[in-house]
């Protein structure tokens, strides 16, 4: 039996090779976290009629677009760094052409756009400047990756604009201490925590591109180091938070703290391998734990 074929069927394969390179758990956790905002801004003022239940679609959509951008742009411009690594993915492997990538890339980043001024003006600033966030983290002028300073900080920024966006195309303002101290906390996660581990998988591409990540300059021993104090201090910090100023998050945090510990354990207890699989093994514990935290957050306002 042979494969469809035909222009209906390449789109569609186009289409599903994208989503892959744009890494579907880091959409679902962009998409989390923008629910989170809404769900936190919602419980500090609860006035919600249908137009607004329309807008935070289109914000949603808006910002998907603008997160698909971003990854699906970075790995047409890790493709050579993707290939030293072994990496997987799509393009590194030659199922995606990098041209094609890049037309869908900028489709996406239009389509973002025309939904965010759908959602208002509040969600389409913000968009803009996820996007432009998101361009200057990967484009050959900035490449504001190849600096582990500098990806922290757009990786920051880039989480606090997500638990803005949702609250901003209600019109309610993201403002309330449970939404503020989560926003914070689970930003800094992303910061001090996902934006180093992600390096540990990834150091040989990063070496042969000339990249500055402290896994490069560091060393693997000391960033692992970091990443576990970066870890716990978030995990603690933002029970502690909860406890003094937002107790309704402190299943949240509990969630956060515990997947720390067991981030740092893992993390501490890793040696210098040339297993990729096994290099990458506190990166998915950051992401598994931020699911879950936002999980049981939507989960909680839920019920």
């Amino acid at each position: 039996m042979t494969a469809p074929s035909g222009p209906k069927y390449r789109n569609q394969r186009i289409l599903r090779l994208c989503i892959e390179e744009s890494r579907p758990a880091v959409l679902i956790a962009f998409q989390l976290r923008y629910f989170a905002g809404i769900a936190l801004a919602l419980a500090a003022d609860p006035a919600l009629g249908a137009r607004s239940v329309i807008q935070a679609v289109f914000g949603s959509l808006a910002w998907f677009g603008a997160i698909f951008y971003t990854y699906l742009y970075n790995g047409c411009t890790d493709y050579h760094e993707d290939r030293v690594n072994g990496s997987a993915r799509p393009i590194a492997s030659g199922r995606l052409p990098r041209h094609t990538a890049l037309l869908v890339a900028r489709g996406a980043a239009v389509a973002s756009l025309m939904s965010a001024a759908c959602a208002g003006p509040g969600p389409l600033l913000l968009c803009a400047a996820m996007l432009l966030l998101g361009h200057a983290y990967s484009a050959p002028r900035t490449v504001w990756k190849n600096s582990t300073p500098a990806a922290m900080a757009v990786v920051f920024l880039s989480g606090l604009l997500t638990y803005a966006a949702g609250p901003l195309a209600l019109g309610v303002s993201p403002s309330s201490p449970a939404l503020f101290l989560t926003a914070l906390a689970m930003s800094l996660w992303m910061a001090l925590v996902g934006a180093v581990a992600k390096d540990f998988s990834d150091i040989e591409g990063d070496t042969a591109a000339g990249r500055r990540t402290w896994a490069v300059t560091l060393g693997e021993r000391r960033t692992r180091v970091l990443v576990s104090a970066g870890a716990v201090a978030v995990g603690t910090s933002f029970t502690a938070g909860a406890l003094r100023w937002a107790p309704g998050q402190l299943p949240t945090a509990c969630v956060v703290l515990a997947g720390a510990l067991a981030l740092a354990a893992v993390t501490l207890a890793g040696r210098a391998t040339d297993d990729r699989h096994l290099r990458r093994r506190p990166y998915r514990f950051f992401m598994v734990t931020q699911h879950c935290a936002h999980l049981a957050l939507l989960g909680q306002a839920v019920a």
